[in-house]
């Protein structure tokens, strides 16, 4: 930072702190990787913090072209949580990149992203 200060125009600021997560996300980015003809799926699980409970309330896709999913409630140790499974639907060779925003109740979050990478190559 620059101050007026002849004796110290410059005073160096470090500032940290520790972020509260809004959601637990097992990932934040599914990557969908396999062979042409393969089931290539991966599921994120989505778990709402004490301090931010939400419900799900919708799913969309960016493109959308690629991918389809699942979306399940389950319970695991923290309480209500979330399932979604992306799989890939593309059926030649190829790379893709797409956004899933989820939709929430939540005043805090809401909408969660999750990024999806996916490539499909030929068997070797």
């Amino acid at each position: 930072m620059r101050t007026n200060d002849p004796v110290r125009p410059e005073v160096r600021l470090e500032v940290s702190g520790y972020v509260k997560p809004q959601a637990y996300l097992s990932s934040s980015v599914a990557r969908l990787t396999g062979k042409v003809g393969q089931v290539i799926s991966q599921t994120v699980t989505i778990t709402p913090t004490p301090e931010n409970p939400f419900k799900i309330l919708g799913i969309d896709l960016d493109q959308g072209d690629f991918i389809r999913y699942d979306l399940k409630e389950i319970k695991n140790s923290q309480g209500k949580a979330y399932e979604l499974t992306i799989f890939n639907t593309k059926q030649d060779k190829g790379w893709y990149r797409d956004k899933i925003f989820i939709k929430t109740d939540s005043s805090i979050s809401p909408e969660l992203k999750i990024q999806v990478l996916g490539l499909v190559r030929n068997d070797p």
